[in-house]
């Protein structure tokens, strides 16, 4: 990863920010420009360069891990920690006017920066590494691929073990498993599992009911490498679909196929939710799609862009966002279908194979 190359375009946005430096302090934006992962760590930028901080428990695979910074561990962590080192360090840069990460940073290490530091002005800043990091470079597009094929793997191997009699939980617990079988780090986030009408709950807590023939199962997963995420969901009926069941699942499979169709590099987002929702209203089911179209995937599971109907933004070449409609019928079922699309300047990219284009039915018997 080119992390020199990541703070040095950093560094050169902080004009426009009106800043002189910039406090990094969300844990995946430090990941992000430096290659670090850990429970602690602040990177401080500006026009001449970066300073990573944290503290001496961090000592050791900071610096095995830290690239394009230099890297300051605390010299009183039990005292000062990040204030107490962090005073030299803006000084040193002449820097009279700090930003702040105002979407991640809590007001009370707002107000002990600021304390630490009184004759410089704290200011909020929104969205300066966010930006950067919607648009994936060659080597971040290939981890997000391999996420993408290793979620498609736990899918398959879910699959045998959706069966009358077994848990949510149970599928839930299997997912995780599967994940890492696959050779992944983990899942990017708690799958979703929903069973018959809890299919119907948008975004479901897997529970302890108990699966039973003629189910609608809906399956909301992801594979995590290397931090990078993936986001996969399939709609299964545990047993012959029922006829609304298999309207249903033809409008969002039609509605995703619109959607994917109207992502390219420069449509707008509203445009390309819009693409897929009218599907779903023409079918009468406007207001049972009660989400956005997708979002960005990257070192977090949902991160820029959004699609959504009133968005404004434009999607950029290499993107990578999830196109995911559906319809969520109260008591009865709900269905979904999401993959990651790879944003070109030509259309979108569908990065998964898992199978989708007819409703799964699993015919199976109890376990």
């Amino acid at each position: 990863m080119d992390y020199e190359g990541r703070i040095a375009r950093l560094a050169a946005r902080l004009s426009d920010a009106h800043v002189d430096a910039l406090l990094v302090t969300n844990l995946t934006n430090v990941r992000y420009l430096t290659g670090f992962s850990g429970t602690n760590a602040q990177l401080l930028v500006t026009p001449g360069g970066a300073t990573f901080l944290t503290d001496p428990r961090y000592r050791a695979r900071a610096a095995d891990l830290v690239r394009g910074a230099d890297v300051a561990i605390y010299s009183n962590p039990t005292t000062g920690g990040l204030t107490g080192e962090l005073p030299a360090h803006v000084a040193r840069a002449s820097a009279a006017r700090v930003g702040v990460e105002a979407a991640t940073m809590t007001i009370a290490v707002r107000d002990a920066v600021a304390a630490a530091l009184p004759d410089v002005e704290i200011a909020p800043t929104h969205g300066l590494v966010e930006d950067l990091r919607r648009v994936k470079d060659t080597e971040e597009i290939a981890l997000v691929r391999e996420a993408v094929r290793l979620a498609d793997e736990t899918f398959e191997r879910v699959l045998d073990r959706v069966v009358p009699g077994v848990t949510e939980a149970e599928i839930a617990l299997e997912i995780e498993v599967a994940a890492r079988r696959a050779g992944g780090d983990g899942v990017s986030f708690d799958p979703i599992v929903g069973s018959g009408p809890l299919s119907a709950h948008i975004h479901h807590t897997a529970s302890d009911r108990v699966l039973e023939l003629g189910d609608v199962v809906l399956l909301d997963l992801g594979a995590r490498l290397d931090g990078y995420c993936s986001d996969l969901t399939r709609t299964v009926v545990l047993g012959p679909a029922p006829d609304d069941v298999a309207e249903l699942y033809d409008v969002v499979l039609r509605a995703q196929t619109a959607g994917i169709e109207a992502v390219r590099a420069g449509a707008v987002t509203g445009d390309v939710d819009r693409a897929a929702r009218g599907v779903i209203a023409d079918a009468g089911h406007g207001e049972l799609f009660g989400h956005g179209l997708g979002h960005g995937v990257g070192l977090d599971i949902h991160e820029a862009p959004r699609l959504y109907e009133p968005g404004t933004d434009t999607l950029r070449a290499g993107d990578v966002v999830t196109v995911e409609p559906g319809v969520y019928v109260p008591g009865r079922a709900g269905v979904r279908i999401e993959d990651c699309v790879l944003v070109g300047d030509d259309g979108g990219e569908v990065l998964g194979k898992a199978p989708k284009d007819r409703l799964v039915e699993l015919r199976r018997g109890p376990s």
